[in-house]
């Protein structure tokens, strides 16, 4: 194999420093890790795809749909891009130098694009959540599928989860899913002699945005155990944290030894940080008036309370998906003719309720400006915000006129890594009631992330030969991957 890209979600070099990992510890020392910093608002996958980043493509973790209300979605798929000649994906660049390829997991790849030299195995990333069993639109020919389901091939697993009882249960599917992914990918490689292969792992992002908060107490035993041979007992998540991060060193060492490849790089989307806040800017937006609520807001609020005493919570949520988006926006609290400001659950920043892209009051770029500059200063003011080194700074105009700016928040926050944006958090800032020792009953996570979230530094451990290629202009975000493929193939 000419090159191998290993994708883990939310892969993180320095928890994969705190575990038992004899091969990629090994492969450190022997190769390099390029530091890379990346914008959180961008889908990392799609980065590495294409190559460009998320307001040239549209790959936001969530945006606004810009249909005339103010609804934001996490749906995104490399299918939008087909008609774009600027957007060459991977397994376009693969088939234009005449290299055979397979891409398997890869969050935002389904439905799968047609092949001609290839194959690609979609994934249940890019906001499409569960999937049950092994669709067609996940896979690009009916042999590779069949394969797949003979070898009992397991597509994503997630939380919170209805099918699973015991948090022990899950750890070991998690590790059972990437095992048997991995073993197929080799089988795959092998049988169709492929000359650049990209397998996503998605198991240990799983396991970390559960158990980050327990990772952390394993490596403070760790180091009390450096200097207190007694140390503290290790807890049963432990066991199961050291058992998935073993795992995922064979796998590792299993994909180089028997693939061969030429130049090989283990990178993430993201790494994984601990989740100790929760926050709700819509909180700080209506203190200060710029997010006002309708005046029936309490009549509508106890019609919905009403209503959910007799029809259940989804069959409500199905109801009203089905209408029109200005109908549905008129069913939310707020009066979008008087707010000026709004945000949204997992999206870190503010979006100005401007006529343009929301028909809000704000029309005038330089008046979107004096908002954006008064609520940044506001908000800098905030003793919490303060304590916790989070600054509020105007974020879109940095990019105007990139194609997709439209949908990009105009105020940010830096300094909020851990920090998780939920429009149902009661206050600006709230400490994550979840985030210490996890539950033994699956039913008990509800909800994701757990006790992790999403950090701006992944892993990109790559092989000697291949870091030689990484130029002195290069930018070191995750287009830099797709970059060392072009140069590599």
């Amino acid at each position: 194999m000419k090159m191998l890209i290993y994708g883990i979600d939310g892969g993180d070099l320095e928890i994969m420093k705190t575990f038992d990992m004899p091969f990629v510890h090994q492969f450190l020392e022997e190769n390099e890790n390029v530091d890379l910093t990346v914008d959180l608002y961008n889908r990392g996958w799609v980065e590495i795809l294409t190559g460009k980043e998320g307001k040239h493509t549209r790959g936001f973790y969530k945006s606004p749909v810009l249909d005339g209300s103010h609804r934001c979605a996490t749906k995104f798929s490399m299918k939008e891009l087909e008609g774009d000649p600027e957007i060459v994906p991977l397994w376009k660049l693969a088939e234009q130098k005449g290299h055979k390829y397979c891409i398997m997991n890869v969050p935002t790849t389904t439905p799968v694009p047609k092949t001609t030299n290839g194959i690609v195995i979609g994934s249940a990333g890019g906001g499409l959540n569960k999937i049950e069993g092994i669709p067609e639109i996940l896979v690009s020919d009916e042999k590779t599928r069949k394969y797949l389901e003979d070898q009992g091939y397991i597509v994503d697993i997630r939380i919170p989860n209805e099918d699973i009882e015991e948090t022990e249960e899950l750890f070991r599917q998690l590790k059972k899913m990437e095992d048997v992914r991995t073993d197929c990918f080799v089988d795959i490689c092998k049988e169709e002699e492929v000359e650049f292969g990209f397998l996503a792992n998605r198991g240990t992002t799983i396991a970390e945005y559960l158990a980050r908060s327990e990772i952390e107490s394993y490596a403070a035993l760790k180091e009390m155990s450096e200097f207190m041979p007694a140390g503290g007992e290790k807890s049963w998540v432990h066991e199961h944290l050291e058992e998935h991060f073993l795992a995922l060193d064979n796998n590792i060492r299993k994909l180089y030894e028997e693939l061969k490849p030429d130049h090989l790089i283990i990178t993430a989307d993201h790494n994984m940080v601990p989740h100790k806040y929760r926050a709700n800017i819509d909180c700080f937006l209506r203190e200060n008036g710029w997010l006002v609520e309708k005046s029936s807001s309490s009549l509508l609020k106890t019609v919905k309370r009403v209503a959910h005493k007799f029809v259940p919570g989804k069959s409500i949520g199905k109801m009203t998906s089905k209408l029109p988006p200005t109908m549905r926006d008129s069913l939310k609290t707020y009066d979008w003719g008087k707010s000026v400001a709004f945000g949204s659950t997992f999206v870190s920043g503010i979006f100005i309720n401007d006529n343009d892209r929301f028909s809000g009051p704000v029309k005038k770029s330089k008046e979107i400006d004096r908002w954006i500059d008064l609520i940044c200063a506001e908000f800098n003011t905030q003793d919490d915000a303060k304590k916790m080194g989070i600054i509020a700074y105007a974020y879109r105009k940095q990019h105007e006129g990139a194609k997709f700016s439209r949908n990009l928040p105009d105020i940010c926050f830096s300094g909020a890594e851990g920090v998780f944006f939920d429009a149902g958090c009661p206050e600006l800032f709230q400490k994550n009631k979840h985030y210490g020792p996890i539950p033994k009953k699956v039913e008990n996570i509800v909800t994701n992330p757990f006790t992790g979230d999403k950090g701006m530094n992944p892993i990109c451990l790559m092989t000697g030969s291949t870091s030689s290629l990484v130029e002195p202009n290069d930018k070191l975000d995750l287009t830099l991957v797709y970059k060392l493929v072009d140069r590599v193939l």
